[in-house]
């Protein structure tokens, strides 16, 4: 498992999981949920039945759900070749939103900053150059371009369907913390 995998898990996981009382960041005692007005169904780790069927959610464990994350949204995303900041925003995006979303924020933040890339969902060797190329020219601004452009995803989410408006305030918070937590990681 690579360190900035691990760095990005660490984060995924603070945002994803319900302890038992007492237990805080213990994995041994994550509990499944099942939050209504979810989709997803029970979900453990962040890890739902609705997308994981078969899967018994409730038995999981934090190694496994790490290696569905790594297999999935890390893979997918090619986020061990994004540069470092990068990486943790797309994987983070990718686990509360979709792959194809994730891919589609990031095409089109590059886009935004002169790095025009196909705006697919597809994150490619095109987007991977696009993206160290603006990570490199650009920096921090990048970054916080990529976070601006999930914030108005949510908001435009809340305002088109009331009914998942409740989770507006939560998915905000989210993003305001990965952007604390990602320029901790500068």
């Amino acid at each position: 498992m690579t360190y900035n995998f691990q760095r990005s898990l660490d984060f995924v996981f603070r945002h994803e999981c319900v302890f038992a009382p007492g237990h805080d960041g213990d994995p041994g005692y994550v509990l499944p949920e099942n939050v209504s007005g979810d989709d997803g169904g029970l979900t453990k780790f962040g890890i739902d039945a609705a997308d994981h069927p078969g899967l018994d959610v409730a038995l999981l464990t934090s190694g496994q759900a790490a290696a569905i994350y790594r297999d999935g949204e890390w893979t997918h995303c090619l986020c061990d070749e994004l540069p470092e900041g990068i990486d943790t925003a797309v994987f983070d995006c990718a686990v509360n939103n979709g792959v194809p979303v994730a891919g589609i924020l990031l095409q089109r933040a590059l886009g935004s900053f002169e790095f025009p890339v196909a705006v697919d969902g597809e994150i490619g060797p095109a987007t991977i150059w696009a993206a160290a190329a603006a990570h490199a020219k650009c920096g921090w601004p990048f970054t916080v371009r990529l976070l601006a452009l999930r914030r108005q995803r949510y908001q435009d989410i809340a305002l088109h369907n009331p009914a998942l408006a409740k989770f507006l305030k939560g998915w905000l918070a989210r993003v305001d913390d990965l952007e604390r937590f990602l320029q901790s990681t500068i």
